[in-house]
């Protein structure tokens, strides 16, 4: 994260983390070691539905929530668009076309959008749900995945970090604000 003002280097400065693992955090909380569940929640574009489908939506989340029978946190994050990152990462694709008159058009259309990137403060939102467990709590993923996956039936995609990789880095870009995406 080059370029950026890291103000912790370490999560566990911070908080009682035991470790990071491929699948949850592990914490100390008080006296009580917990699993910690990270999982990443594309939202359902709500307003622009009719008032039956809006009606039918918050219907099943309210269903969602019934079924959620584990200590949670909706988070929410807001962080600043790298438009040099988002410009190169377009770049790359575009460069998998071997369309020249495709490359041409993307190339045009590259410099228009990076002029108005940035003149506008554009920021990007990350949706996750955190839950926490119990170590010594008998329970099984799977179904704790299937309470999840019923979000889908909201219209709302759901994938659980998996690896610790994901989960360190979805940490440490959310303790640090100034890292730009």
């Amino acid at each position: 994260m080059e370029g950026c003002n890291i103000k912790y280097e370490s999560m566990n400065n911070l908080f009682n983390f035991i470790d990071v693992t491929d699948n949850y955090i592990l914490l100390k909380d008080k006296d009580v070691v917990k699993k910690v569940y990270i999982y990443e929640i594309e939202p359902v574009t709500f307003l622009n539905f009719s008032m039956d489908v809006q009606s039918n939506i918050l219907n099943l989340y309210n269903e969602f929530l019934r079924e959620l029978n584990y200590d949670f946190q909706i988070y929410i994050s807001n962080k600043k668009i790298n438009v040099e990152s988002y410009i190169n990462n377009l770049a790359k694709v575009i460069t998998k076309n071997s369309s020249q008159n495709y490359i041409s058009l993307m190339n045009e259309y590259l410099s228009n959008i990076s002029k108005n990137l940035e003149e506008e403060m554009i920021y990007t939102t990350k949706y996750y749900i955190i839950i926490s467990i119990n170590r010594e709590t008998s329970f099984d993923i799977t179904q704790l995945d299937s309470v999840i996956k019923k979000l889908d039936y909201v219209g709302c995609n759901t994938k659980r970090l998996k690896t610790k990789k994901s989960i360190s880095t979805v940490l440490y870009e959310n303790l640090n604000k100034e890292v730009l995406i």
